[in-house]
C-alpha cells in the first residue's frame, strides 16, 4: 500500500467535502424588504440589486460566496456589506488563506512560500499572492504601530501596572542594509556626490535582569528579551524602542539601564527618551575603543599596542575600573606629542 498517496487521497477528499459544505454555509438569502437598502458613504442610500457570487480559496480550498449586492443610484458605488463582515473585501482569498501566506512569506522568499503553501495545505497560489498578501498585512501592522508611536508621543499610553522590575534593559545599534536601487531615490550616499547604496536599518531589545553568577556578572533573565526595529531613521526608530520599553514596564523599573556601542545617535536617543537611565558602552565595543586608543599611543608598534592592551584590558576595563582607566588612557596621551585622544571614545 501506498500510504502516503492514501492519506493524501483522503485529505483531498475531505477538504473537498468541507469546501462543498463552506460554499452552502456562505450562500446568503436574499434582505427582506425592510434590508433592502444600506447607507453609502456619499451620504445617500444604497439598494438592493441581486444575489451576486465570486469564488474564494479558503484553508479548506477552492468554495464560493453568494450575497447580496448594494448599488447607490447617485454615486453608482457597488458594495457588498457581508464582504465586510466576512474580511474578503476586495479579495478572493480567506483570512486563513492569508494567514497562511503571511506565515509563509515572512520566513522564506516568496516563491518559497508558494511550494510551502501547495504542499503542506494543497493550496495552489501564485508567488505574487504570497508577496502581497504578506506585504498587505505587514502595512497594516506598520500603521497599527505608528499611530501607536504616535500616542506615545502625545503621552498618550496605557499605564502598565505590575510588581517592581529590578533592572531593565535597553539595548540598541544600527547598520545599512543592500536595498534595490528604487528604494534609495532621493536619498544622499555616505560620500558628497554619491547615491545611497543602502538603507538605514536599526534593532533594539528590552530584558530584565535579577541574578548574577558567581563571578558577579549580570544574568539575562531567561526569555525576557523582545524586539523591535525598522528600517527608519535614528530619531523614528529612538520613539519606537521606547514604546517597546513603556510597554514592558519602564515606569515599573527600579533601575534603568540603556546599552550600546559607544555612537552618538545611541546616547542622543537616550537622554530624549530615557533620561536617567545609567549609559553603557559594551564590553565588545568598549574593547574595540581601547585598542583604537592603544593605535594611537603606539602607532606602527604592534608589540608595545598589544602589552598595552592585555595590561589595561585584563585589569581595568574588564573589570569595571573605567574611571581609573581612563585617568591612565589621558596621562598617557600627554606623553604623545602628536597624540591625540579627541575623538576616541574610552568612557
Amino acid at each position: 500500500m501506498d500510504l502516503e498517496a492514501v492519506e493524501n487521497a483522503f485529505r483531498s477528499a475531505l477538504h473537498q467535502a468541507g469546501a462543498t459544505g463552506l460554499s452552502e454555509l456562505l450562500k446568503f438569502e436574499a434582505p427582506d424588504l425592510d434590508h433592502r437598502q444600506v447607507p453609502c458613504p456619499c451620504g445617500h442610500p444604497a439598494q438592493y440589486q441581486a444575489l451576486r457570487s465570486k469564488p474564494l480559496l479558503t484553508a479548506l480550498g477552492q468554495a464560493r460566496v453568494s450575497r447580496p449586492y448594494f448599488l447607490c443610484s447617485h454615486c453608482h458605488a457597488g458594495q457588498f456589506p457581508a464582504d465586510v463582515e466576512l474580511d474578503i473585501e476586495d479579495t478572493e482569498l480567506s483570512p486563513g488563506v492569508r494567514r497562511m501566506q503571511a506565515a509563509v512569506g515572512q520566513e522564506a522568499p516568496f516563491d518559497r512560500g508558494r511550494q510551502q503553501m501547495k504542499l503542506l495545505a494543497r493550496l495552489e497560489v501564485t508567488t505574487k499572492a504570497v508577496e502581497r498578501t504578506a506585504e498587505a498585512i505587514g502595512e497594516n501592522i506598520a500603521r497599527g504601530e505608528r499611530a501607536a508611536i504616535q500616542r506615545a508621543v502625545q503621552l498618550d499610553l496605557p499605564v502598565i501596572v505590575g510588581e517592581p522590575i529590578p533592572i531593565l534593559y535597553i539595548q540598541m545599534d544600527g547598520t545599512g542594509v543592500p536595498v534595490v536601487k528604487k528604494e534609495t531615490v532621493g536619498r544622499k550616499g555616505k560620500n558628497d556626490g554619491q547615491p545611497a547604496h543602502t538603507r538605514e536599518v536599526n534593532l533594539g531589545c528590552v530584558f530584565t535582569q535579577t541574578k548574577w553568577d558567581e563571578k558577579g556578572y549580570a544574568i539575562r533573565d531567561p526569555d525576557s528579551t523582545t524586539y523591535t526595529g525598522a528600517i527608519e531613521t535614528a530619531e523614528e526608530f529612538g520613539k519606537r524602542l521606547y514604546l517597546e520599553a513603556w510597554y514592558r514596564g519602564w515606569s515599573r523599573a527600579l533601575k534603568k539601564v540603556v546599552i550600546g556601542d559607544g555612537a552618538e545617535w545611541i546616547w542622543n536617543n537616550a537622554n530624549a527618551h530615557f533620561p536617567g537611565a545609567i549609559l553603557i558602552v559594551d564590553l565588545y565595543h568598549a574593547r574595540q575603543h581601547l585598542w583604537e586608543l592603544a593605535r594611537k599611543l603606539y602607532p606602527n608598534d604592534q608589540t608595545k599596542q598589544k602589552a598595552w592592551m592585555k595590561t589595561h584590558q585584563q585589569r581595568l576595563l574588564d573589570k569595571g575600573k573605567i574611571g581609573k582607566l581612563v585617568k591612565i588612557g589621558r596621562r598617557s596621551a600627554c606623553f604623545k606629542p602628536r597624540c591625540s585622544i579627541r575623538n576616541t571614545n574610552i568612557s
